[in-house]
């Protein structure tokens, strides 16, 4: 009995505590609203099991809302892909019944693996959601069904075929929409109709099974093109783009390309990371020659050109420099540029038997040099020393080096230890050179080893201007960086054109100086 008695107490307790707690449902619905949609999607669903009210609240606060966001991986971790889709599916339903706008729809879920006997019913669920957006006016489409990047080493599977893609209708966009922004990763995109969503300003495919002749058919379709966004396209390999609107243009880890024709008059910004591109000759595979023509492009404010974790092998960069060159030319009258240290050994390899090849940089007023592991050896600092000194740069006011994040070879300086340039003299070209207008350099990932050490003195030594140096240490997740004193000492020990430069040494975290245009290091996504 007072057992019995115990737990009518405790459950007449939990009663009342529930009723005290569930002051939620005494708030406006107006409220409720406003509070479920400014939440994850995932978040706002667990609202249901807060009160009784806020099951239906959230019902109707999904049906009314402008944005259907389904882009937390989170959402489908854990589940069946079938059971993520009827969840996607019972959403938009209830969208349309409620008859609200839709002006966002978004999704971002790994496809389920190909398997015998399937029906290919997730592949019509996606088609379905696509045509139901794009139906109901949606001007922002995105549908993500990647799966996680395989690891840069995999480029012998470039050609490789058997990923799953979902198959979209070529006519699916040829009705009248209000596509602005179409972004689709894991989808094959083959025949494209002329008439393409011609309202269509910006397109990214990632990951996609698209041919040569799809992206220049879409982009000869979209007349009002400004952004185009190509990554892990593989099937790509004469990449021809004819966009007179074309304002953006990014192209990632495309492991086939061989040829990059643009003509893009409107070109503002420029992204590559990849392999080198160059084409041979039918007679001699020895026989290299550069494929890129990005035209006359007097717009362009900025160019990012970064090779790593393609061609940097040890001494890849020796045959194929002319190629690289003559890229680097097509991009180098930006006003700000982001190259990375296997270009700079490209540079250096030409210069042994062409020291004379031109390239105008002298409208950059940002460079950032991305350094990898490779050349932290006399040739980096041969090629980076030579970069600068045959290579006028009379406006660059802003120098940013990021330095590898990891490194076992390289080591450390001895605390007190006086480093100069020395090293990076011996094949010096023009000792007397200065950056007379570079006011501010950062060196990120900074540890204090003798190459970085080498590399701080030969700037230091050129920039009379110089008015803040920021040196950004590792940190301990990356490596133990030398003591603030110990760095400040090898830095006041180097020979300085500006004496009276400000040192700023912090760690990442604490850093609060000022970064580069480009932040976003597409080796080190990879990588993650």
């Amino acid at each position: 009995m007072e057992m019995q008695a115990h737990h009518r107490i405790k459950r007449g307790d939990m009663e009342v505590q529930e009723q005290r707690e569930d002051r939620l449902s005494r708030l406006p619905d107006d409220i409720l609203h406003s509070i479920l949609r400014g939440i994850p999607l995932k978040h706002a669903a667990r609202t249901s099991a807060l009160s009784r009210r806020w099951a239906r609240t959230w019902l109707r606060a999904l049906a009314s809302s402008r944005v259907l966001d389904f882009t937390d991986r989170d959402f489908a971790r854990g589940q069946a892909p079938a059971r993520a889709a009827a969840t996607v599916s019972r959403c938009l339903q209830l969208h349309a019944e409620y008859g609200a706008p839709l002006d966002v729809f978004r999704l971002a879920v790994t496809a389920p693996a190909p398997a015998p006997g399937s029906t290919g019913a997730f592949e019509r669920d996606v088609v379905g959601w696509v045509v139901s957006a794009v139906a109901r006016g949606a001007r922002e489409v995105e549908v993500d069904l990647r799966p996680p990047p395989p690891p840069l080493a995999a480029k012998a599977d470039a050609g490789d075929e058997s990923a799953a893609f979902v198959e979209l209708p070529g006519d699916l966009f040829v009705a009248t929409n209000s596509l602005a922004r179409l972004a689709l990763g894991g989808f094959r995109l083959r025949a494209v109709p002329a008439g393409l969503a011609e309202g269509l300003r910006s397109l990214s495919l990632s990951h996609a099974d698209v041919t040569d002749e799809a992206v220049r058919d879409i982009v000869s379709s979209c007349r009002a093109l400004e952004v185009l966004s190509l990554q892990g396209c593989n099937l790509l390999r004469s990449v021809r783009i004819d966009g007179e609107t074309l304002r953006s243009l990014e192209i990632v880890r495309c492991l086939g390309v061989r040829e990059l024709r643009v003509n893009a008059p409107s070109l503002e910004s420029f992204a590559f990371h990849g392999d080198n591109v160059y084409s041979t000759s039918d007679d001699d595979d020895d026989d290299l020659s550069s494929a890129v023509d990005l035209g006359s492009t007097p717009a362009l404010r900025d160019a990012y050109l970064s090779h790593i974790g393609f061609d940097d092998a040890k001494n890849a960069y020796d045959e194929r420099e002319y190629a690289y060159s003559n890229f680097l030319s097509c991009v180098a009258h930006a006003r700000v540029l982001t190259l990375c240290s296997v270009g700079l050994l490209h540079l250096w390899a030409q210069l042994s038997y062409d020291p004379l090849v031109e390239i105008d940089m002298t409208s950059v007023q940002e460079l950032q040099l991305l350094m990898s592991s490779l050349g932290e050896d006399d040739e980096g600092l041969h090629s980076f020393s030579s970069f600068f000194e045959l290579y006028p740069l009379p406006l660059l006011g802003r120098l940013f080096v990021s330095l590898p994040s990891h490194t076992a070879e390289a080591t450390t300086a001895l605390p007190g230890e006086v480093v100069d340039d020395s090293k990076m003299m011996f094949y010096c070209y023009d000792d007397d050179f200065v950056l007379d207008q570079l006011s501010y350099i950062k060196l990120v990932n900074f540890r204090g080893t003798r190459f970085e050490l080498q590399l701080l003195a030969f700037l230091l030594k050129r920039t009379p201007a110089l008015e803040q140096l920021v040196l950004v240490t590792v940190g301990e997740e990356g490596g133990a960086p030398g003591d603030e004193r110990v760095i400040q000492g090898w830095v006041s020990a180097i020979q300085k054109a500006s004496p009276e430069a400000q040192l700023t040494v912090c760690q990442s975290s604490e850093d609060r100086s000022q970064n580069p245009v480009h932040t976003r290091f597409y080796h080190e996504l990879l990588e993650e």
